[in-house]
């Protein structure tokens, strides 16, 4: 079944489908209030969610733009993967192989595809032919979910009131972190569930009621095939100090009487004391268990390919520290757009794709007010847990993401300590939400203390700060750019201190309550979507180095005659992994770190030189290069220019799937893999084996014959 490659032409909701949902929602919200009051409010909350994701993403929903700006891995990498996983599942196999890619190689049992997530099945299934709208929808869809799971935490986890509680569910999957890693798909559909599988841990600490024992088995199921090693590790090490936090608060009478017997009497009867508790860990421990147990068909294959792949045996700390949040970069806490506004305009030694961690200024502001006013015992849980979350993102700048790098297994295995930004931006949702409801009980003298402070702030900034980046733009005739663009942050920074404080006056009048803490979040909302919501979407073609017909054709029609065939492209106008999205067979493609080692060895020595026979042993009939590309070898036929400035080359050397072998040496796989890459080596007369061999038998004789026994 092909893959639809042409261009979108409209938004990925056609208009007819948003005005039925609005319609079902008004119709729902009366009928609710008609028979069950009680809910109206909730569902008046859920809609006013999909609305701030309607608003968020109306560029792709309601028109042909694409996110992310650039493609990003969602284009070269997930969606190939996810094309070839679209099409196997439509024709009726388990993609359990994908011979498409790097001559072949696992498909389940690399992890970051997601091949057990339930989503990724949903979405198989019915996007027919699959596209690349249909993957952005997916997308897409998971910040809906993160949305509903802050506020259901907020909500149910920290027994909040519905509009402070719309506050967490706003804030955290519009933050910097979630809408940097949109092209990140696998860590977005592994990072959405964590609130979800902390809301479950709450609320077994708080009614030790055995049903959020399977709450937090299914979302431990689906933060474990979501399809991203780091996340699942370090959303279950957090999860673990959720949980203790949640413990402490509410059974923290046990636990001192606990302590009260430990020094007064015998070890027998303090351990009865502990029972107790160890009823919590046990519940708590069941449930992640049976999520983990559920998901071993994705996570022992993963295991296994994982100690032959590329990053088997570990990396390097200075490996393991790359993209780290530099202290400098802090800056854009408060002023997002000073390193960049999308993924393609960045500077500095980071990306922003990696550590930007906006969560709007308002946000900040009313965070700390939840971490000082509000009377939530789990406040300083909260606050503990952001702060060792972005002390890890500094990475080498601070000692713990060393500790954790040494001593939490398999964490020497993954690198960009910034993405423990995911948690500073969760906390920093959850305590604003907190920050909220308290305001509304906070005394006049509090809030006309903090009323001074913001006008003290912003006099500092307007009269002292913008003065001294106002200087180098009036006195050059070409001003730097950054200096503009830090004093545009400044500015908008004044503008949502002075909205803030104008909003503090308010709660001193008589305006009511509701209407105050709808301001508050409306507030909120356009200070964080100002920043985020334009740095995804593009009207850039994403697919244009997909679309290679006549290539296509000409690979294909040989493979069809006297193949199969393999193809390996030299250039960056060939999409690496567009093989897998037209059904043909390379034996390169993107940088996966689940690649095998031993073959990223051989496939680096025959892109270096490609005029080599080891090209041959991989049955490469064909070579891509761009027009202006350097002539790959004497021995390479032109076979096609493609309109797209493409140059397709043929090698008439290329070695068949399988031929008879007149000798063998038997030898290492380091010395095989050293003797491959040499350039006197030639796979016709020489055969390297590492095992053990019968005795020849100097008669026999022979003939080869390929089978095609189905897809895996």
């Amino acid at each position: 079944m092909d893959v639809d490659l042409g261009p979108r032409t409209a938004g990925l909701l056609p208009s007819w489908l948003v005005l039925l949902i609005a319609i079902l929602w008004i119709g729902a919200i009366v009928a609710v209030w008609r028979w069950r009051r009680r809910l109206a409010g909730e569902v008046t909350a859920l809609g006013a969610l999909a609305l701030a994701w309607f608003l968020f993403f109306w560029r792709p929903l309601t028109t042909p733009a694409h996110v992310p700006r650039g493609g990003g891995d969602l284009a070269s990498f997930f969606f190939p993967l996810h094309a070839f996983a679209a099409r196997a599942v439509q024709e009726g196999y388990l993609p359990f192989w994908n011979p498409t890619l790097f001559s072949g190689m696992p498909q389940w049992a690399n992890y970051q595809t997601g091949t057990l997530y339930p989503l990724n099945w949903l979405t198989w299934l019915l996007a027919r032919p699959f596209s690349y709208g249909a993957l952005e929808l997916l997308v897409l869809v998971h910040y809906a979910i993160a949305s509903l799971g802050a506020y259901a935490l907020a909500r149910y986890g920290l027994s909040l009131d519905r509009i402070p509680s719309l506050a967490a569910g706003i804030v955290f999957p519009y933050s910097g972190f979630l809408v940097a890693h949109l092209g990140h798909y696998s860590m977005l559909a592994t990072a959405v569930w964590i609130p979800w599988l902390w809301l479950a841990l709450a609320r077994l600490v708080a009614t030790q009621r055995w049903r959020w024992v399977g709450g937090i088995a299914l979302a431990t199921f689906l933060l474990a095939t979501g399809g991203h090693q780091q996340t699942l590790l370090y959303g279950l090490l957090a999860s673990g100090l959720w949980w203790l936090a949640c413990l402490i608060t509410w059974h923290g009478s046990e636990l001192r009487r606990f302590w009260e017997v430990v020094a007064a009497t015998a070890r027998s009867e303090w351990l009865w004391t502990l029972r107790p508790l160890m009823a919590e860990g046990l519940r708590a421990g069941l449930g992640v268990t049976s999520g983990l147990l559920l998901a071993a068909p994705a996570l022992l294959p993963a295991l296994e390919l994982a100690r032959r792949s590329v990053r088997a045996g570990g990396l390097s700390y200075e490996q393991a520290s790359e993209f780290a949040l530099q202290p400098i970069a802090l800056l854009s806490f408060v002023l997002p757009r000073l390193w960049g506004d999308n993924p393609t305009n960045w500077w500095g030694s980071w990306a922003s794709g990696e550590v930007w961690g906006y969560a709007g200024i308002i946000t900040l502001l009313l965070a700390g007010i939840g971490l000082v006013w509000s009377r939530e015992p789990l406040r300083w849980a909260l606050g503990g847990l952001g702060l060792l979350a972005l002390l890890h993102a500094l990475g080498p700048s601070t000692p713990l993401h060393g500790w954790i790098y040494r001593f939490l297994p398999f964490a020497d295995l993954v690198r960009a300590p910034a993405r423990t930004l995911l948690f500073v931006d969760l906390t920093l949702a959850l305590l604003a939400a907190l920050g909220l409801a308290a305001i509304t009980d906070t005394s006049r003298n509090s809030l006309a203390l903090l009323q001074r402070g913001l006008a003290v702030t912003i006099a500092a900034l307007s009269f002292l700060i913008t003065p001294l980046l106002l200087l180098p733009l009036v006195a050059s005739a070409t001003p730097p750019p950054r200096a503009i663009i830090a004093l545009e942050g400044v500015l908008l920074a004044v503008l949502w201190l002075a909205l803030t404080t104008v909003w503090l006056w308010a709660h001193q009048t008589r305006l009511p309550t509701t209407v105050r803490a709808l301001a508050g979040i409306a507030l909120m909302t356009l200070d964080l979507f100002s920043a985020t919501a334009p740095f995804n979407p593009t009207p850039d073609d994403l697919l244009i180095d997909f679309r290679h017909p006549s290539v296509v054709e000409t690979v294909r029609s040989a493979s069809h005659q006297d193949g199969p065939w393999r193809l390996l492209s030299l250039t960056i106008r060939w999409q690496p992994s567009a093989a897998a999205v037209h059904a043909l067979e390379d034996a390169g493609g993107l940088y996966d770190p689940m690649q095998p080692a031993a073959y990223a060895k051989i496939l680096d020595c025959a892109r270096s030189a490609p005029q080599r026979p080891l090209l041959d042993l991989l049955n490469v009939r064909f070579v891509l290069t761009s027009a202006e590309a350097d002539y790959p070898g004497m021995r390479f036929q032109q076979k096609l220019t493609s309109a797209e400035g493409l140059v397709l080359w043929e090698n008439p050397d290329a070695l068949p799937r399988a031929w008879l072998a007149t000798n063998a040496t038997v030898t290492s796989l380091e010395a095989a893999l050293a003797r491959l890459c040499e350039a006197d080596f030639d796979p016709r007369r020489e055969l390297l084996l590492t095992g053990t061999l019968p005795l020849p038998d100097p008669t026999a004789t022979g003939s080869t014959q390929i089978a095609w026994d189905g897809p895996n």
